[in-house]
């Protein structure tokens, strides 16, 4: 009985992973299930029907994935928003997402991603569920549709690509944070790669943070850098603060890496205060000095203040004194006025 037991035991853990990747339940749609074959060429075909339809498949993710935005447990492909929804009652996560994607006129007009326990209303389209999709075959053909025109496209490819559990999904967000696409892709995919890549996401925006030839992009790879779960992403930010080319790209660095890394990286804030090249980069980091966790702007701002050499950047600090509503700052700034 005990072996029959362990038996059953391990073949329900043997399945477990792949009940993920059901077909799930389809509401008000004609539904048919086919192969997935060359899965770029089997939504090629399927997008030249007449009518429209949904097209869905399911692929293994590379964190937990769950339909977070959203406690009802139908989404609704068509009209109705199921996003609005709200619960204290914490979603479920799981090792695979559905990808859905609506066709007409030849092209994909909507891009989905929806957890594998929620309902689907296809509204009475067609809907046409795919297995076995090939994961690489996936992230090629979500990369051609991030690359087309339509904004909202870009930016849900961008994610879908983002969240496969496929070493290739990396190297195509890297593609798309090329030089050669639009900002608002490049900006995108170094977005996702930051929060979903772990530490080759990370490897890859440093590079592009040394690299990239355009100050703009630059200058929100900053911002995208605190996201980072990694801890060299702190150093990059510091480096970014001290030695990038562009004052703009110096100064957006010293704000986040101020909000990242607290009193660890006062010392470099002061530095730039009192040395780079840049007046408004020198202003800036007195502001980002400002930005500390209290007590700890306070005391730094006191210390500019008292020892900077540079007239603007203590006339910068007694204004961000001024500003605080630390009793120190009141008590430094009175003694400043009676001398």
């Amino acid at each position: 009985m005990r072996i029959l037991v362990t038996i059953v035991v391990f073949a329900a853990l043997a399945v477990a992973p792949s009940m993920h990747a059901q077909q799930p339940e389809v509401l008000h749609a004609q539904l048919t299930t086919q192969s997935a074959g060359s899965l770029g060429k089997t939504i090629d075909t399927l997008k030249q029907q007449n009518a429209p339809l949904w097209i869905g498949y399911s692929v293994p993710v590379i964190n937990k994935f769950s339909s977070g935005w959203s406690n009802d447990p139908i989404a609704y492909l068509e009209g109705k928003n199921s996003t609005s929804y709200t619960s204290g009652t914490a979603r479920p996560s799981f090792d695979h997402a559905n990808i859905l994607l609506r066709a007409e006129g030849g092209a994909i007009t909507k891009l989905r991603v929806e957890a594998p326990d929620r309902q689907l209303d296809a509204g009475g389209l067609r809907f046409v569920w795919l297995t076995g999709a090939n994961p690489d075959e996936s992230v090629q053909m979500l990369s051609a549709i991030a690359t087309q025109a339509d904004t909202h496209l870009r930016g849900a490819a961008t994610f879908a690509i983002s969240i496969h559990q496929a070493a290739s999904a990396t190297q195509a967000l890297i593609a798309l944070a090329g030089a050669n696409n639009s900002l608002s892709l490049r900006e995108k995919a170094a977005f996702w790669l930051v929060n979903q890549r772990g530490h080759d996401g990370l490897v890859a925006v440093e590079h592009l943070a040394q690299t990239d030839a355009d100050p703009q992009f630059r200058r929100k790879l900053a911002f995208d850098l605190t996201l980072s779960k990694e801890p060299e992403a702190l150093s990059t930010l510091i480096r970014m603060a001290h030695q990038d080319s562009a004052p703009e790209v110096r100064k957006q660095a010293q704000f986040w890496m101020a909000t990242k890394g607290g009193k660890l990286v006062a010392g470099d804030l002061r530095d730039s205060a009192e040395n780079d090249p840049s007046e408004q980069v020198r202003k800036s980091a007195v502001f980002a000095l400002s930005r500390l966790p209290a007590p700890d702007a306070t005391t730094q701002l006191m210390h500019v203040a008292d020892t900077s050499k540079d007239p603007i950047v203590r006339k910068q600090a007694v204004f961000w004194l001024g500003q605080s509503t630390d009793p120190r700052a009141l008590d430094y700034l009175t003694k400043l006025l009676q001398q």
